[in-house]
């Protein structure tokens, strides 16, 4: 699944290119995201002369502002794809909407292998409410006292389950959490609440530090997940734990790594190093 930093990426990509463009057609291609809007949703043809004001993320959510209020809330899930393509580009039956511009030749289109990523179309203060009651503070904005409040707070978690919820922080999944606990030196099945304030810090600090690098790189492209423009992430390549089994520790150079899994969750990590 995209998490924050393969999200941002696109954010950052559709941003530059589609800001100001307005709208020509948007039309749904397959049925089921048409079946499964909210009530309350706006029709395609209303976006229709629309011009986009902004494009956002919030966590693993993206965020598509139109004038007049209307907007459109997409989450990919686990195989979902927003992306800009040329026209000539043959349309698969895997592309489930397609919005076109006036004056921009490129097109966006939505593509969703197993059809569990959503395209909502709703009006901003309904997105508004939803994300806000959601989704807890965004890891590469909640500052250190904040951070290490929510610790305490929801203390009886282990780490692990801690970074994966939304409502406690916003955008971290399964890969991410792993590498970012690998960097902190923090088990992952400690309890959130047993960190000293150094160890609480250093897995900020870490969190931070994670994040930030997979943006840089572009995301992690570990199967279907592609940036704004169709090309692959790089970050995988700099993964320390995730999917590394059976390797030997980048670190310690003594243990190898293990995968256990917390809540049915798969979870790599340094028996050696990781406390």
């Amino acid at each position: 699944m995209p998490e924050l930093p393969e999200v941002e990426t696109i954010v950052r990509g559709l941003k530059s290119e589609l800001v100001g463009q307005r709208v020509k057609e948007f039309r749904f291609l397959s049925p089921h995201l048409e079946k499964e809007q909210l009530p309350g949703s706006f029709q395609p043809a209303t976006y229709k002369g629309r011009k986009i004001l902004d494009i956002r993320r919030r966590g693993k959510m993206i965020i598509i502002e139109f004038e007049g209020r209307l907007g459109w809330l997409v989450h990919l899930k686990m195989t979902g794809q927003l992306f800009l393509t040329e026209p000539e580009c043959k349309i698969d039956k895997h592309t489930h909407a397609l919005l076109k511009f006036y004056r921009l030749k490129k097109e966006l289109r939505f593509r969703d292998i197993r059809k569990f990523g959503f395209l909502n179309c709703l009006d901003l203060t309904q997105i508004e409410g939803k994300i806000g009651n959601d989704l807890g503070p965004e890891p590469l904005e909640i500052d250190l006292a904040s951070f290490k409040r929510l610790l305490k707070t929801h203390g009886k978690k282990r780490l692990k389950n801690w970074l994966l919820d939304q409502k406690i922080i916003a955008g971290i999944g399964n890969i991410y959490s792993d590498e970012i606990l690998f960097r902190a030196g923090l088990n992952p099945f400690r309890l959130a609440g047993s960190l000293t304030d150094r160890e609480a810090t250093r897995l900020y600090r870490a969190m931070k530090r994670v994040l930030k690098e997979a943006i840089a790189f572009k995301g992690s492209s570990i199967s279907d997940y592609v940036d704004a423009s169709g090309e692959r992430g790089r970050f995988q390549e700099r993964h320390q734990v995730y999917a590394r089994e059976g390797r030997l520790c980048p670190r310690c150079r003594q243990e190898k790594i293990i995968r256990k899994k917390i809540n049915g969750r798969s979870t790599f990590f340094c028996p050696g190093c990781q406390d």
